[in-house]
């Protein structure tokens, strides 16, 4: 655990680590899931600590932390190791018939030292995975764990010492401050996890290095509702979705844009759906979690009050408690352009709701919203209109008649598009992400057609040429 350290110190840092991978550019199959495998008895080891630290940090409920945190971290790195030695054999391409006598083949290299960003929101699912993917790929890691998820940072940190060599993954707790140096580092690869504001200083500063850069942002997520399905069934997915980490989830439903003659129903399912699942109210439940600090709270209501302020009514919920950094899941219709709840990523339990009357005006809705989000959610039987949407709005992933469950398949490359970010993680394309794809081509017969090429050029090669240029 490294902790209050200053610029110069942060450099070194970085230096030890890069002079690591000098030495050892390259590491074994055995190597990499021996890292693994103890990341993974590590992860057993502190799995208590971890979860007070994630009640303490966010109050996740200890079921919700198991399936969403845990559960994904554990899978992840079964998967990788059942799948890395597949994709650290080189990968033979076919060769054409110009380059006879030649073999031609890509190699995963490990791009060296890398730096990971990490979100407070499920603050160990996302500092971890990208941890796990570099190290398969066989880099060095610097990590910087969210400084809003204190408790669970420490833990982690604790875990990454006793668990793997301080060679290959080094942990700095720190703010913004430590954060903004590191990204000024010549780092071989930058993944960073946050807001679009912070991702901008972070592209800012990586130009200077031209660090390449795995984005993963956010924006607003539409889920889509036509009105074709049973309202309780789409309810049950779109409740879940944003009363998930109190809404605190990147590829959570931002608003729904609903179908004017499925209005009533599905406002109605939604409700249903909360009360059912908090009989006592949301606040005396502990099956549902609390904002993140009070600064994030203060931003939600103020964002709920400057919605109520400028005509839109509370359908379900509002009720919020400071002293507790609770929200309680809340429905806003009536709701317009100017207001702050459809102009930012709402990241709580705020849900607007639109109508919509025509399908074909509902991509140009979105894109007036917010063009390009990380997420889509699609609840309909009509094949027409699904094919519609999937064509006329650009997102990074899409959920049909499901939420949010896209980001559990690692099969599955996960990521954004322009604002909502950039690169791909989850499974392989996690490792191909931490990787150097290296193009190879080796002569292996003692004649080739190359030569052809060299000077001086008489009239058999010139008459080959031609040929070759009109014909192969």
């Amino acid at each position: 655990m490294i902790e209050g350290l200053n610029g110069a110190a942060l450099t070194e840092v970085f230096e030890s680590l890069r002079a690591a991978h000098r030495a050892q550019p390259v590491s074994s199959l055995r190597e990499r899931r021996s890292l693994l495998a103890a990341m993974q008895r590590g992860l057993r080891a502190h799995e208590q600590a971890l979860l007070d630290a994630l009640h303490q940090d966010l109050g996740k409920p200890e079921a919700e932390a198991r399936l969403t945190e845990f559960f994904p971290i554990r899978k992840e790195i079964a998967f990788i190791r059942r799948h890395l030695g597949e994709w650290m054999r080189p990968d033979r391409r076919p060769t054409p018939l110009q380059l006879i006598g030649t073999v031609s083949e890509v190699v995963n290299q490990p791009k060296g030292v890398v730096l990971v960003i990490a979100p407070w929101n499920f603050p160990l699912l996302l500092t971890m995975k990208p941890v796990i993917a570099a190290l398969a790929a066989g880099n060095r890691v610097l990590v910087k764990p969210p400084e809003q998820a204190p408790a669970t940072s420490r833990v982690m940190a604790d875990w990454m010492a006793k668990s793997l060599p301080t060679d290959r993954v080094r942990m700095v707790l720190g703010g913004p401050e430590e954060a903004a140096h590191l990204t000024t580092l010549p780092f071989d690869h930058i993944f960073f996890t946050g807001g679009t504001v912070t991702g901008r200083k972070v592209i800012r500063s990586a130009a200077e290095n031209l660090t390449p850069l795995t984005l993963e942002l956010g924006g607003k997520s539409p889920a889509i509702v036509d009105g074709s399905m049973n309202p309780d069934l789409v309810a049950g997915r779109i409740c879940w979705g944003k009363a998930l980490n109190s809404g605190q989830v990147c590829i959570a439903p931002d608003y729904l844009l609903v179908r004017d003659t499925a209005m009533t129903d599905t406002l109605s399912a939604l409700a249903r759906t909360w009360d059912r699942w908090f009989v006592d109210g949301a606040a005396a439940s502990d099956s549902y979690g609390r904002i993140v600090n009070v600064q994030e709270f203060d931003r939600l209501v103020e964002t709920l009050d400057d919605a109520v302020s400028k005509g839109a009514i509370i359908r379900y919920g509002g009720n919020h408690d400071r002293a507790r950094l609770f929200i309680e899941p809340t429905i806003l219709i009536g709701v317009n352009s100017g207001m702050r709840v459809m102009q930012e990523e709402v990241f709580g339990p705020l849900l607007p709701v639109i109508s919509w009357s025509d399908a074909t005006e509902v991509a140009g809705m979105v894109s007036e919203i917010k063009d390009h989000p990380l997420a889509m959610y699609i609840f309909s039987k009509h094949r027409r209109s699904i094919r519609m949407w999937l064509g006329g709005i650009r997102s990074g992933s899409v959920g049909i008649r499901e939420t949010v469950v896209q980001i559990s398949n690692p099969n599955l490359p996960f990521g954004g598009v322009q604002a909502s970010g950039s690169g791909r993680s989850n499974g392989r394309a996690s490792f191909d992400e931490f990787s150097n794809q290296r193009s190879l081509l080796k002569k292996w017969l003692p004649f080739t057609l190359v030569p052809l090429s060299f000077p001086p050029f008489g009239l058999v090669k010139e008459t080959l040429a031609k040929w070759i240029s009109r014909s192969l």
